[in-house]
């Protein structure tokens, strides 16, 4: 379920981290369709909405920044026209020979990967809102994350500036 934001009430000087894509501008849109100070953001950029393991560097870095800077709210805010990764494994004929043993790792190797295929971790997965929606519960039951920083997902509309909070999706 996706509800429209048009105005949010984030913050009153709380300290937010902002996990976004890598679009210009992005950060810039969010703190103003969200009524962000900036001053009061650390932003980290991923190529991919989806945070695929719970001990990756990337959650690393989210864990560390919480204790920090003293993070109260994390936003995983992508852009609502974002393109998805498109990786052509063909493009890589000089490991051609070890695809199909990577392949069969994915799907024989690793029970908690989230993904079945080489191609399918390498593109990140298609649905952005879904990624969003994983991560944020990824984020909510770490064990590192104090419960009382609030974790939230977002698609933005950047030619509007509005935020649609993504919900049990």
């Amino acid at each position: 379920m996706m509800n429209e934001v048009k105005v949010m009430e984030i913050t009153e000087n709380k300290n937010v981290l902002l996990i976004t894509g890598m679009e210009d501008k992005l950060e810039q849109s969010i703190c103003h369709a969200a009524a962000i100070q900036p001053e009061k953001t650390v932003t980290l950029k991923t190529v991919f909405s989806h945070i695929s393991q719970p001990y990756s560097d990337l959650m690393r870095d989210i864990i560390t920044l919480v204790f920090q800077k003293k993070i109260e709210e994390i936003l995983i805010v992508r852009s609502k026209n974002e393109q998805a990764a498109d990786i052509d494994l063909e493009d890589f004929p000089h490991v051609s020979d070890r695809l199909q043993t990577i392949d069969y790792l994915f799907q024989h190797g690793n029970p908690e990967f989230p993904f079945s295929n080489l191609d399918e971790w390498l593109n990140g997965g298609k649905n952005v809102a879904l990624g969003i929606q994983q991560s944020v519960d990824l984020i909510r039951r770490h064990p590192l994350i104090p419960s009382h920083v609030k974790v939230r997902g977002f698609l933005i509309n950047m030619e509007h500036e509005e935020l649609i909070e993504i919900e049990d999706y």
